[in-house]
Protein backbone atom coordinates (compact mmCIF):
# COMPACT_ATOMS: atom_id res chain seq x y z
CA UNK A 1 0.00 0.00 0.00
CA UNK A 2 1.40 3.27 -0.92
CA UNK A 3 1.78 6.52 1.44
CA UNK A 4 -1.12 8.33 -0.17
CA UNK A 5 -3.70 5.75 -0.14
CA UNK A 6 -5.99 6.18 3.00
CA UNK A 7 -7.07 2.41 3.82
CA UNK A 8 -10.38 3.61 5.06
CA UNK A 9 -10.90 5.43 1.75
CA UNK A 10 -13.10 4.31 -1.04
CA UNK A 11 -11.81 4.36 -4.11
CA UNK A 12 -13.33 6.58 -7.02
CA UNK A 13 -10.97 6.58 -9.92
CA UNK A 14 -7.06 7.41 -10.37
CA UNK A 15 -6.21 10.02 -7.60
CA UNK A 16 -10.02 10.48 -6.30
CA UNK A 17 -11.06 9.07 -3.41
CA UNK A 18 -13.54 9.87 -0.37
CA UNK A 19 -12.97 8.90 3.40
CA UNK A 20 -15.28 6.95 4.96
CA UNK A 21 -15.94 10.27 7.72
CA UNK A 22 -16.88 11.87 4.49
CA UNK A 23 -19.06 8.96 3.05
CA UNK A 24 -20.76 8.85 6.66
CA UNK A 25 -21.74 12.66 6.83
CA UNK A 26 -23.16 11.79 2.89
CA UNK A 27 -24.98 8.93 4.05
CA UNK A 28 -26.48 10.97 7.13
CA UNK A 29 -27.24 14.60 5.46
CA UNK A 30 -29.45 12.86 3.04
CA UNK A 31 -31.05 10.59 5.96
CA UNK A 32 -31.49 13.80 7.98
CA UNK A 33 -32.95 15.66 4.95
CA UNK A 34 -35.42 13.27 3.93
CA UNK A 35 -36.36 12.49 7.89
CA UNK A 36 -36.78 16.62 7.36
CA UNK A 37 -39.32 16.26 4.92
CA UNK A 38 -41.34 13.61 5.67
CA UNK A 39 -42.15 15.10 9.12
CA UNK A 40 -43.24 18.83 7.42
CA UNK A 41 -45.46 16.31 5.05
CA UNK A 42 -46.69 14.56 7.92
CA UNK A 43 -47.25 17.96 9.96
CA UNK A 44 -48.70 19.72 7.01
CA UNK A 45 -51.11 16.84 6.47
CA UNK A 46 -52.12 16.85 9.89
CA UNK A 47 -53.10 20.51 10.11
CA UNK A 48 -54.31 20.05 6.85
CA UNK A 49 -56.93 16.85 7.81
CA UNK A 50 -57.62 19.19 11.94
CA UNK A 51 -59.47 21.55 9.85
CA UNK A 52 -61.32 19.17 8.03
CA UNK A 53 -62.02 16.89 10.93
CA UNK A 54 -62.87 19.78 13.76
CA UNK A 55 -62.48 18.28 17.19
CA UNK A 56 -60.78 15.45 16.22
CA UNK A 57 -57.83 17.69 16.73
CA UNK A 58 -54.32 18.07 15.41
CA UNK A 59 -52.74 17.08 18.79
CA UNK A 60 -54.45 13.62 18.35
CA UNK A 61 -53.09 12.94 14.79
CA UNK A 62 -49.76 14.02 15.66
CA UNK A 63 -49.29 11.83 19.09
CA UNK A 64 -50.23 9.00 16.69
CA UNK A 65 -47.18 10.47 14.25
CA UNK A 66 -44.76 11.06 17.35
CA UNK A 67 -45.75 7.29 18.98
CA UNK A 68 -44.90 5.73 15.24
CA UNK A 69 -41.59 7.83 15.77
CA UNK A 70 -41.03 6.76 19.18
CA UNK A 71 -41.23 9.37 20.71
CA UNK A 72 -43.20 9.85 23.76
CA UNK A 73 -44.90 12.93 24.41
CA UNK A 74 -45.33 13.52 28.41
CA UNK A 75 -47.10 15.75 30.60
CA UNK A 76 -46.69 19.41 29.91
CA UNK A 77 -45.07 18.61 26.24
CA UNK A 78 -47.39 18.61 23.31
CA UNK A 79 -46.81 16.42 20.14
CA UNK A 80 -46.53 19.63 18.14
CA UNK A 81 -44.21 20.64 19.81
CA UNK A 82 -42.18 17.52 19.71
CA UNK A 83 -43.06 17.19 16.28
CA UNK A 84 -41.48 20.57 15.43
CA UNK A 85 -39.49 22.11 18.02
CA UNK A 86 -37.63 19.86 20.29
CA UNK A 87 -33.65 19.55 19.33
CA UNK A 88 -34.36 15.89 19.14
CA UNK A 89 -34.43 13.57 15.88
CA UNK A 90 -37.73 12.85 15.68
CA UNK A 91 -38.37 16.98 15.38
CA UNK A 92 -38.35 18.70 12.64
CA UNK A 93 -36.22 21.21 13.57
CA UNK A 94 -33.69 18.63 15.40
CA UNK A 95 -33.46 16.95 11.95
CA UNK A 96 -32.47 20.20 10.53
CA UNK A 97 -29.57 21.02 12.87
CA UNK A 98 -28.20 17.08 12.25
CA UNK A 99 -28.08 17.76 8.97
CA UNK A 100 -26.71 21.45 8.94
CA UNK A 101 -24.37 19.26 11.28
CA UNK A 102 -23.56 16.67 8.57
CA UNK A 103 -23.12 19.05 5.66
CA UNK A 104 -20.87 21.38 7.47
CA UNK A 105 -18.14 18.39 6.69
CA UNK A 106 -18.68 17.51 3.31
CA UNK A 107 -21.75 20.46 1.40
CA UNK A 108 -20.88 23.54 -0.46
CA UNK A 109 -21.79 26.50 1.23
CA UNK A 110 -25.10 26.64 -0.84
CA UNK A 111 -26.13 23.68 0.73
CA UNK A 112 -25.02 25.25 4.49
CA UNK A 113 -27.04 28.37 3.56
CA UNK A 114 -30.48 26.93 2.34
CA UNK A 115 -30.23 24.14 5.53
CA UNK A 116 -29.56 27.57 7.73
CA UNK A 117 -32.91 29.17 5.74
CA UNK A 118 -35.25 26.11 7.12
CA UNK A 119 -33.89 26.26 10.43
CA UNK A 120 -34.10 30.24 10.38
CA UNK A 121 -38.03 29.85 9.19
CA UNK A 122 -38.47 27.40 12.34
CA UNK A 123 -36.77 29.89 14.91
CA UNK A 124 -38.61 32.82 13.45
CA UNK A 125 -41.86 31.55 13.83
CA UNK A 126 -42.35 33.90 17.59
CA UNK A 127 -44.62 32.08 20.11
CA UNK A 128 -45.91 28.60 19.75
CA UNK A 129 -48.46 27.89 16.58
CA UNK A 130 -51.10 26.05 18.60
CA UNK A 131 -53.66 26.38 15.24
CA UNK A 132 -54.04 24.36 12.41
CA UNK A 133 -53.92 27.58 10.38
CA UNK A 134 -50.65 28.25 11.78
CA UNK A 135 -49.29 25.12 11.45
CA UNK A 136 -50.27 24.51 7.72
CA UNK A 137 -48.79 28.12 7.16
CA UNK A 138 -45.19 27.30 8.75
CA UNK A 139 -45.25 24.17 6.56
CA UNK A 140 -46.13 25.73 3.93
CA UNK A 141 -42.71 28.20 4.10
CA UNK A 142 -40.42 25.00 5.54
CA UNK A 143 -41.19 22.45 2.61
CA UNK A 144 -40.16 25.18 -0.71
CA UNK A 145 -37.00 25.43 1.05
CA UNK A 146 -36.30 22.28 1.53
CA UNK A 147 -37.73 21.74 -2.27
CA UNK A 148 -34.69 23.99 -2.71
CA UNK A 149 -32.35 22.33 -0.58
CA UNK A 150 -32.93 19.70 -3.15
CA UNK A 151 -32.47 21.68 -6.16
CA UNK A 152 -29.41 23.29 -4.54
CA UNK A 153 -27.83 19.92 -3.72
CA UNK A 154 -28.66 19.13 -7.14
CA UNK A 155 -26.94 22.10 -9.08
CA UNK A 156 -23.81 21.33 -6.16
CA UNK A 157 -23.61 17.99 -6.80
CA UNK A 158 -25.23 16.56 -10.14
CA UNK A 159 -24.85 19.43 -12.51
CA UNK A 160 -24.76 17.84 -16.07
CA UNK A 161 -21.66 20.08 -17.09
CA UNK A 162 -18.17 19.05 -15.87
CA UNK A 163 -16.29 20.81 -13.29
CA UNK A 164 -13.16 22.47 -14.30
CA UNK A 165 -9.86 21.91 -12.55
CA UNK A 166 -10.36 25.44 -10.94
CA UNK A 167 -13.31 24.33 -9.96
CA UNK A 168 -12.67 21.12 -8.23
CA UNK A 169 -9.69 22.71 -6.23
CA UNK A 170 -11.74 25.93 -5.39
CA UNK A 171 -14.68 23.36 -3.48
CA UNK A 172 -11.44 20.78 -2.30
CA UNK A 173 -10.17 24.45 -0.39
CA UNK A 174 -13.66 25.87 0.87
CA UNK A 175 -14.84 21.96 2.13
CA UNK A 176 -11.39 21.88 3.65
CA UNK A 177 -11.64 25.27 5.15
CA UNK A 178 -15.73 24.51 6.78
Amino acid sequence: MSDSTDSRAIALGANRWITDSRVYNLVWLGRWIERAQTIARVVRWAARQDLDWGSQGLETVLGMAASIRGVNVGPGDTALEMMLTRDSSASLRGCLVAARFNATHVAPVEVIRVIGAAIELMDAQGPPITTPEGVGDLMDRVLPTLEELHATIEEAWFHSAPLSEEEVYRRFVQQQQQ
